[in-house]
């Protein structure tokens, strides 16, 4: 039986950018850092750990820089 602990379970990310970065963490759920965008939709999820990044309202639409 293969029972993950709470500890395990991913909270979504709040980020203040469209692009965000990710690495999975340290240790055995690492995994190469990978560069995400956030589009209309407002969040994306990772493709290799299935962490969510959600943008946080009223946050910069990247047209700010």
């Amino acid at each position: 039986e293969n029972k993950m602990d709470s500890t395990d379970i991913e909270q979504p990310i709040v980020v203040e950018t469209e692009q965000v970065s990710c690495d999975g963490g340290s240790g055995a759920s690492g995994h190469p850092n990978v560069y995400l965008s956030i589009g209309k939709e407002g969040q994306i999820v990772c493709p290799y750990c299935s962490r969510i990044f959600i943008l946080a309202e009223g946050s910069a639409d990247g047209s700010g820089h």
